[in-house]
C-alpha cells in the first residue's frame, strides 16, 4: 500500500518523546486525527473512517463519542430523501 511520510518539527516530536510517546503513538495519532478531520469534512464516510484507522464501526462511534464529535453527519441527499419519505408517508 502506497504511503506518504510526514515532517514534524523537531521540537514537537521532541516535547512528544519527553512525555513518553512512542513512534508507533505518534503515527497512530496523526492517523486518527487526520481521519477524524476527513470525516468531519464530509470528504469520507464512517465505514472509510474506522476501516482506515483500523477500528469497527461501533468502536469509531465510540471514539467520536470520546472526543465529542458529532457520531452521524446528515448529508443533503440524506435530508431530501427524508423529506420525500415524510412526504408519502403524509399523504396515505
Amino acid at each position: 500500500m502506497p504511503g506518504l511520510q510526514i515532517k514534524i518539527p523537531e521540537e514537537l516530536y521532541n516535547s512528544l518523546k519527553a512525555l513518553g510517546y512512542q513512534n508507533e503513538d505518534i503515527e497512530r495519532e496523526f492517523l486518527e486525527d487526520v481521519v477524524l478531520q476527513l470525516y468531519s469534512k464530509h470528504v469520507i464516510s464512517m465505514g472509510k473512517a474506522a476501516s482506515i484507522i483500523g477500528l469497527s464501526i461501533q468502536a469509531f462511534r465510540e471514539l467520536l463519542l470520546n472526543k465529542h464529535l458529532p457520531v452521524e453527519y446528515m448529508t443533503k441527499d440524506a435530508y431530501e430523501d427524508d423529506l420525500k419519505t415524510i412526504e408519502s408517508l403524509c399523504k396515505d
